[in-house]
C-alpha cells in the first residue's frame, strides 16, 4: 500500500504539545482508517476501537470518566500500559454520542493521550443529534488521492520530483500529461489507485466503483436517511476564485457549483468511461 502525503499533517499534530483530540473528516473509503493504522506504527501503544461493534461501544456507554474508559479499553484489548506515547483511534464514532461527548474529557483529563476519531457521514451528524465539543477537538479533512499521490503509487518518482519543481522540463511534459490523463480516468479513491498501480486494468476498477457507491448508499440509509449528497461529502460546493460572495448571481457561469468528490466516480455513474478513455 502506498503512503498518503497527508501523514505529514498527522505528524505535525503529534509534535504539537497542545494537541487536542483529532477528528478526521472525509467521505467513505477515502482511506481514513488505513491512514491512521500506518501512522500508528510511530507510537509505542496503539488502541483501535470500532464502535460499530457492540462490545466496544459499551466501553463508553458503561463508563462515565475518561480514565475509566481508558482502563476498560486496556482490559478489553488485553494490553498492559507501557511507557511512551499511546494512540487511541475511535473508528465509527458516530455510533456513540457518549463517545463523542467524552472527547472533551480526554483532552482535559488525559492530555498525554493521543486521540483520533473518524466515522461515516460525520458531516450530517455534526449538524443534527450529535454535538461535538467546541474548542476541545480539532479537525482534519482527508480527500481522495491527489495527482502527486497517484504518481507516488505508480512509482513515478522522477516525474513527481519534476512536478514539485517550479519549472517543468519539456522532455517529460508528454509523459506527465499521459499520467495525468490516467489519473483523471482512474480517480483518486485509494482502493482504485492501488488496484490500477498493480494491474493497469481500468475495466477491473468498475467493481470497486460499484462497491464504493453501494457503501455510500448504505451509510446514508443507516446513519442519515435525510442526508444530501453534499452532507455525505460526495459533492463539494466550489466557489469561483474571484469571490465567495454571491448575493444575486446574474451570470450562472460565475455561481458556486456542486462538484463530485472524485473524477472517476462521476465518470462511472454517468457512463463516460469509454469517452474519457
Amino acid at each position: 500500500m502506498f503512503q498518503r502525503h497527508t501523514i505529514q499533517a498527522l505528524r505535525m499534530w503529534k509534535n504539537n504539545p497542545l494537541h487536542k483530540p483529532l477528528i478526521i473528516r472525509g467521505a467513505r473509503q477515502v482511506g481514513k482508517t488505513t491512514l491512521v493504522k500506518i501512522f500508528a506504527t510511530e507510537f509505542d501503544t496503539f488502541l483501535h476501537l470500532d464502535l460499530e461493534r457492540a462490545e466496544e461501544r459499551e466501553l463508553f456507554e458503561k463508563n462515565d470518566t475518561a480514565e475509566d474508559v481508558l482502563t476498560a479499553i486496556y482490559l478489553h484489548k488485553k494490553q498492559g500500559k507501557r511507557t511512551g506515547k499511546a494512540l487511541l483511534f475511535i473508528d465509527e464514532i458516530q455510533c456513540s454520542p457518549k463517545a463523542v461527548a467524552l472527547l472533551r474529557y480526554f483532552y482535559e483529563d488525559l492530555p498525554e493521550l493521543y486521540v483520533i476519531a473518524a466515522g461515516s457521514l460525520l458531516e450530517s451528524l455534526i449538524d443534527t443529534h450529535i454535538s461535538f465539543p467546541v474548542e476541545r477537538v480539532e479537525y482534519m479533512a482527508l480527500r481522495p488521492c491527489s495527482f502527486a499521490e497517484f504518481l507516488d503509487a505508480m512509482g513515478e518518482t522522477q516525474i513527481l520530483q519534476a512536478l514539485q519543481s517550479i519549472s517543468l522540463p519539456a522532455a517529460i511534459h508528454g509523459s506527465m500529461m499521459k499520467l495525468f490523463n490516467q489519473y483523471v480516468l482512474v480517480g483518486g479513491m485509494p482502493e482504485a489507485v492501488a488496484s490500477y498501480a498493480q494491474t493497469k486494468d481500468v475495466v477491473r476498477l468498475n467493481t470497486i466503483y460499484e462497491t464504493l457507491l453501494n457503501g455510500y448508499r448504505d451509510d446514508a440509509e443507516k446513519y442519515a436517511p435525510n442526508a444530501t449528497l453534499q452532507k455525505a461529502l460526495l459533492l463539494e460546493l466550489s466557489y469561483p476564485s474571484t469571490s465567495v460572495e454571491f448575493p444575486l448571481v446574474a451570470d450562472l457561469r460565475k455561481a458556486p457549483k456542486l462538484l463530485w468528490l472524485d473524477t472517476e466516480l462521476v465518470g462511472y455513474v454517468a457512463g463516460l468511461q469509454k469517452e474519457l478513455f
